[in-house]
């Protein structure tokens, strides 16, 4: 939900007929309904930092000139830092006239520049916890990069003796926002690509340092490397299948299938999630017989697979927990299930689980963008399978499961 909202500011920001006033409104509109505050505002400034316009919500509000009268905005204006109130009472700026909630107010920066002020108002106290301040910055950072666009803009207007100057900066500030905007959109087509030359060299060099290290006498530094390297292809595992979601979606063709044994894919799976069910007291079994048939598959991608469907089980299993990974033959195809002792998942949700940015969301909820289920779902058909989920009914715990075509060849009947 949060990316699709970026999404829609970003989009509204950056349409270039569209007029300003009413981009800056419906973007801060957008921001307010998402976040759930009382009140919003957003108080843009000229070259020489002096009030240009504000806008707030409700539009009837004017905060802003108090906040303005207490010189708490200055303060945020010519230190260019973030103010957070976690406790508007306990604050003497804002006690005296018997606020209350929380209050995070952040300078509006691109390229050094301070193009306005961004307050936010809450009824709740310790309101903006880490997520909605990462969503805050986002949107800052959009909103900076319009402000910016549209002022070089206005330069290119009123000065014909650097129009050309002007222009070439705005035009290629232009297709930078452009290609911003394109990543927004699918999360995936560009940001993701250029991530993958980093990750090759990250992985060259913790590689080669853990070469230059070996033997060496210090269990703490074994410990580290494990730890990196481990880290580091989890995250490159991530990134493939963000690349390939994006591929999937548009239908083509990215899988290379050849004949994979199943107890040898299942082992590699638990083994890469191993350290972290450890962290989380977790213990994790397979279950599979030894007479099963190999599959034509594209084991990269199943293997990712695989390991979503246990790391999700993993964040969702409170401590001390139990998570099964079972194999069986049914019918005309081998079902691959992965079952946990978590709180399992309500029916309503059972469908659109599978769907881009879907997230249940519960008290302590782990962190994540809703990207990994639907990864799956397109993944597993891809194969010609299917993915559901369901709740065990001895546990409780959620069951998800997918099925994978046997081969022809196998003598299994297909």
């Amino acid at each position: 939900m949060a990316l699709q909202r970026l999404y829609q500011i970003a989009r509204v920001l950056m349409q270039p007929d569209s007029s300003r006033d009413k981009a800056l409104t419906t973007a801060l509109s957008l921001s307010a309904e998402f976040l759930g505050v009382e009140y919003a505002a957003l108080m843009t400034l000229d070259e020489d930092s002096g009030v240009k316009q504000a806008f707030s919500m409700p539009a009837s509000e004017r905060v802003w000139e108090h906040l303005t009268a207490q010189n708490i905005i200055g303060y945020v204006i010519y230190s260019r830092r973030v103010l957070t109130v976690p406790n508007l009472s306990a604050d003497e700026r804002w006690a005296s006239d018997k606020w209350k909630g929380a209050a995070y107010s952040i300078p509006v920066i691109y390229n050094e520049n301070c193009w306005g002020v961004y307050l936010l108002v809450a009824s709740e106290t310790n309101y903006f916890n880490h997520e909605r301040i990462q969503f805050i910055d986002e949107v800052v950072n959009t909103t900076a990069a319009a402000l910016e666009n549209w002022a070089l803009y206005d330069k290119v207007k009123a000065s014909e003796a650097s129009t050309r100057r002007m222009y070439d900066k705005s035009q290629q500030e232009h297709v930078e926002h452009t290609r911003t905007d394109q990543m927004r959109r699918d999360l995936t087509a560009m940001i993701y690509h250029d991530l993958r030359g980093p990750l090759q060299n990250i992985n060259s060099s913790l590689s080669g340092l853990n070469r230059v290290l070996s033997g060496n006498d210090q269990p703490v530094v074994d410990e580290l490397m494990r730890v990196g390297l481990q880290s580091l292809r989890r995250l490159s595992r991530m990134v493939k299948s963000l690349l390939d979601l994006e591929r999937l979606e548009e239908g083509r063709a990215i899988m290379s299938r050849k004949s994979t044994k199943l107890h040898s894919l299942l082992s590699d799976a638990l083994e890469l999630v191993y350290p972290s069910a450890r962290e989380a007291d977790q213990s994790l079994h397979l279950d599979m017989g030894d007479d099963l048939p190999n599959v034509s598959i594209d084991p990269d991608m199943i293997l990712r697979v695989l390991t979503n469907l246990v790391e999700n089980a993993i964040k969702h299993t409170p401590t001390g927990g139990r998570i099964t990974v079972r194999a069986i033959i049914v019918e005309k195809a081998i079902t691959i299930s992965v079952t946990d002792t978590g709180p399992g998942v309500p029916r309503h949700f059972h469908q659109e689980i599978f769907d881009k940015y879907f997230r249940i969301k519960y008290a302590n909820a782990p962190n994540g963008v809703g990207l990994g289920l639907a990864f799956c779902r397109l993944a597993v058909e891809a194969h010609g399978g299917k993915i559901w989920v369901g709740n065990d009914a001895d546990g409780g715990g959620a069951v998800f499961a997918f099925t994978l075509p046997v081969e022809q060849e196998t003598g299994v009947p297909t």
